[in-house]
């Protein structure tokens, strides 16, 4: 799943942004989609945005239908990458919002009756249904559970979520069940009125760079790692 984000980032910043492939990124994997990912990142960091684009241009592929689940419905299409699309892609991705976490464990545990077979399921937001006082249990079994259903069906699985707070049991069973991550952290600035998050993936130091505009607008940069020049 980590090369369908690198294709997310190229879609959203041309192929500069990932003219070469970032050291600490693992693109390998059991399964054609390679290793799921979790997509950590604070509130307005545009996870949605991300994971609509994924979707996108995994049902442009054609390879089998691609489900999408959260809580809420996405509100907009996400500004950025190409403007011209097939009209009727949507059509090949399935939205679906279930409501608490009992609904997401009956989801997974039905998958493998699903037909047609998904190739890519989306989960937009996990941390809405741990509880605010999960256990380890409660995260355990949900990560568990979605792992078995995707590997069972060799489908790809992306997972946003915002980082769990300090002492959260559940989160923290969540992020041992999928050591494969990309984060967005936010960089402080007053100089420009859209939001910027560093993108990293395994390596500590950032590897892109993501602009959310203030209406919305989704634009990814790579970062400049030319040694700085002292005066």
């Amino acid at each position: 799943m980590s090369a369908l984000l690198l294709r997310v980032f190229s879609e959203l910043g041309g192929s500069a942004a990932v003219s070469s492939e970032p050291m600490c990124v693992n693109t390998a994997g059991c399964g054609p989609q390679g290793s799921p990912v979790l997509l950590l990142g604070p509130t307005g960091s545009q996870k949605s945005g991300l994971l609509f684009v994924a979707a996108v241009l995994a049902a442009e592929e054609g390879a089998g239908p691609v489900i999408f689940l959260s809580r809420e419905p996405v509100q907009e299409m996400p500004r950025g990458g190409r403007a011209a699309r097939e009209p009727l892609i949507l059509k090949k991705i399935r939205f679906m919002y279930p409501s608490s976490l009992k609904d997401l464990l009956h989801f997974f545990s039905s998958l493998h009756v699903t037909s047609p077979s998904p190739s890519l399921v989306l989960v937009d937001g996990l941390e809405r249904y741990l509880p605010s006082a999960g256990s380890l249990t409660d995260g355990a079994h949900i990560s568990a559970l979605m792992l078995d259903s995707i590997s069972h069906l060799h489908c790809g699985l992306l997972v946003s979520a915002v980082p769990g707070s300090e002492g959260s049991d559940a989160f923290t069973a969540v992020e041992r069940y999928f050591p494969n991550q990309c984060r967005l952290c936010p960089v402080m600035s007053t100089e420009t009125e859209e939001r910027q998050y560093k993108v990293s993936f395994l390596s500590p130091d950032p590897q892109w760079t993501l602009h959310v505009e203030q209406y919305g607008g989704l634009r990814i940069s790579l970062e400049d790692r030319s040694p700085k020049t002292k005066t």
